[in-house]
């Protein structure tokens, strides 16, 4: 039988990376396998220092693991050697859960097969002294002054076999830079999971909800993502929940129900909003709009204010796609670190940035920053008020030039027939 060989390894030292679908699909074809398994999501460009990595869609991160366990257990029997360990206490020390995972690997039944030891939300799992920012070095490390699972893992042959346990680590995001992680990736195999995106959250709630007769209303994983920003899945999760708790047995998650409990996040609504824009969807950028000022004081001056506000994010955000896509025209296929360093842009907000770039038409991005720039004059000028047109109506039509390529029509200037009112 022909199959997918495993990805090369770009993080890891000598272990096999495995896409959760075709890739993990044909490794388990082959019947070896092996012993550990760190199911996380996959990575998506170079993160800094202090961001947090984007999360795994958490439906797929079961559906993985279990994938993993079926086929490790064949021939097992469920009931004597399949364990299950939520890592929720974040213990540091080896003595709870680490202890725990090593005895269970250990205790294999007489009557049963293979042992499966599967460890959950291990998003928090360090090793003692083995979490700091410094490269691993060697293919092996002595177990001497290690924690019992530290010493387990190190002493694990990376290549595939028939081993008598599989340790299965499932963890929502980690920052695969830390040494803990370094050494599973280095002596089991990596499996990446996708990131959770609007689609994979819509079916989340319906998923979530179907047991107990709840449904969501088709456009409410959309509004969700538009509050909240995206790309946290642990916040998109807890939110969408908490919605189907609200909604009840056989009830409904509505967007009028999002509206009302999920407060609005201005840095990432300009984030949706710019999205909408690269992809020529005004309508969807004036929504998110609307979102972003609905919470605004219904007095004039204020709601100005909040107004201007979100036009200095949005100039702010084009003006630094402005500069990676320059440093692009100088260093093509340069890395978000490369680009962070020639520009000052931040590199996490380079790797969500270079999408839109690319979904952008070609003149798009000079036609949006000549359009900022006269909104710019126009909305600190006195135009606006000789006019009494709201600022928060010309931001909504640069939107919409914006997102259509086309350039700001401007208001003519005042004819002094005007003012003979």
């Amino acid at each position: 039988m022909t199959t997918t060989p495993a990805k090369p390894a770009k993080n890891a030292a000598s272990g096999a990376v495995y896409d959760a679908g075709q890739g993990l699909a044909a490794h388990l074809s082959t019947g070896l396998l092996h012993a550990l398994y760190l199911v996380t999501a996959a990575e998506s460009g170079q993160i800094g220092r202090d961001e947090d990595p984007p999360g795994a869609d958490p439906a797929l991160l079961r559906a993985a693991s279990l994938q993993i366990e079926t086929v490790a257990m064949k021939g097992g029997d469920p009931a004597l050697d399949r364990v299950v360990i939520d890592y929720l206490d974040g213990d540091r020390d080896g003595d709870g859960v680490h202890a725990l995972a090593v005895r269970e690997t250990r205790n294999v039944s007489l009557f049963g097969g293979r042992r499966v030891v599967t460890i959950l939300h291990a998003d928090a799992l360090a090793f003692s002294g083995a979490d700091a920012d410094e490269p691993t070095t060697g293919r092996k490390k002595k177990a001497t002054g290690l924690d019992p699972l530290e010493a387990t893992i190190a002493a694990l042959d990376p290549e595939p076999g028939r081993p008598p346990f599989v340790l299965i680590v499932v963890a929502e995001r980690i920052d695969r830079r830390r040494k803990a992680w370094k050494l599973l990736m280095q002596h089991g195999a990596l499996v990446e999971v996708p990131l959770m995106t609007m689609a994979t959250l819509q079916q989340y709630l319906n998923d979530e909800g179907a047991p107990f007769g709840i449904r969501a209303d088709r456009q409410v994983a959309q509004r969700i993502w538009d509050r909240l920003g995206g790309g946290d899945p642990s916040r998109l999760r807890q939110t969408a929940d908490r919605l189907l708790l609200d909604a009840g047995p056989k009830g409904t998650v509505t967007v009028a129900m999002v509206d009302a409990s999920v407060p609005m996040d201005r840095d990432a609504g300009v984030f949706a909003i710019t999205d909408a824009i690269s992809h020529g969807d005004g309508t969807r950028a004036i929504t998110v709009l609307h979102l972003l000022l609905e919470h605004a004081s219904a007095t004039e001056s204020e709601r100005t204010g909040e107004v201007m506000k979100t036009f200095g994010i949005l100039n702010g955000h084009f003006a630094a796609m402005l500069k990676i896509h320059a440093g692009l025209a100088k260093q093509p296929g340069a890395s978000a670190d490369q680009l962070g360093q020639a520009t000052g842009v931040h590199p996490f907000r380079i790797k969500n940035m270079l999408p839109q770039l690319r979904a952008m038409r070609p003149g798009r991005l000079e036609q949006a920053i000549a359009s900022l720039d006269a909104a710019d004059t126009l909305l600190k000028s006195s135009a606006i008020g000789d006019r009494k047109v709201a600022t928060s109506r010309w931001l909504e039509r640069l939107l919409l030039s914006l997102a259509a390529g086309q350039p700001l029509r401007l208001p003519a200037r005042p004819h002094i027939f005007d003012t003979l009112t």
